[in-house]
């Protein structure tokens, strides 16, 4: 009777595809000697939950099998995969995977922390649209960065990722460079424009639109109110409808 090691390297390329997905190791160890493993074929091995980390540095160490982008990309997936490799290989993931990456709960820190670095480096050179999408999906370190981009849509996207933390907010909201339409998509955010530390920061914004500061003094706490005449930073269009705002609740003026 044929062993499993022999039957996975003599089996034709349709055989493969059956048996490789619940196929024992011997089996798996033979078909990476059968002429008949595809990349495509390569990829549903990988998936195999007794693929081990030897198996894996086998294919690592075939040029031929790496030509594939959706086998580099599978092996550095791996929670089994070396880390000397997954590290060797990360830098060649396109976008979407290092993000995958990033988010994989399973593999390595090291190995996420590479991925949010490679992101973070590659933010400026993508496509309005890939940051967009990027936005919505970014792990910690990689909201760091984007919550600095300057096109509102970028921001509207990264407002609806649930890692986005207050903290992200009120660096939007505070730094100086922050543009008005940024500043603005901020303000009409359901999830933060209600909390007034971040409600607060973009009034004392001075790139804020005044349409925009003057709606949500009206909605601010008096005590707010009164350090908002007091703050040098704070425009003295902010200042005049703060005072205005108070007198109109205290019946002075």
């Amino acid at each position: 009777m044929e062993s499993p090691l022999e039957a996975g390297r003599s089996a034709p390329a349709e055989a493969l595809a059956l048996e490789l997905p619940t196929a024992p190791l011997a089996y798996l160890e033979g078909a990476l000697d059968n002429p008949a493993l595809r990349p495509e074929l390569l990829l549903i091995l990988l998936k195999n939950c007794v693929v081990t980390a030897a198996v894996i540095q086998r294919i690592a160490r075939s040029p031929t099998w790496l030509k594939s982008y959706d086998v580099k990309a599978a092996i550095v997936l791996h929670p089994k995969t070396p880390r000397p490799i997954a590290m060797n290989l990360i830098q060649f993931l396109w976008w979407r995977d290092l993000a995958r990456v990033a988010d994989h709960a399973v593999l390595t820190a090291p190995l996420r922390r590479a991925a949010e670095r490679l992101l973070s480096i590659r933010i400026q050179e993508m496509a309005l649209g890939e940051k967009v999408s990027l936005a919505r999906i970014a792990t910690r370190g990689v909201i760091s960065v984007l919550r600095k981009q300057n096109d509102p849509m970028v921001i509207r996207a990264l407002l609806q990722n649930p890692r986005l933390l207050e903290e992200d907010a009120l660096a939007i909201a505070v730094a100086a460079v922050t543009p008005g339409p940024v500043l603005q998509a901020l303000a009409e955010d359901p999830r933060f424009s209600a909390r007034p530390a971040v409600q607060k920061a973009i009034v004392q914004n001075r790139e804020t639109p005044p349409s925009t500061s003057l709606r949500i003094v009206q909605g601010l706490s008096t005590p707010i109110l009164k350090e908002l005449t007091r703050a040098p930073q704070v425009s003295q269009l902010v200042k005049v409808a703060a005072l205005r705002t108070i007198e109109a609740r205290e019946g002075t003026g």
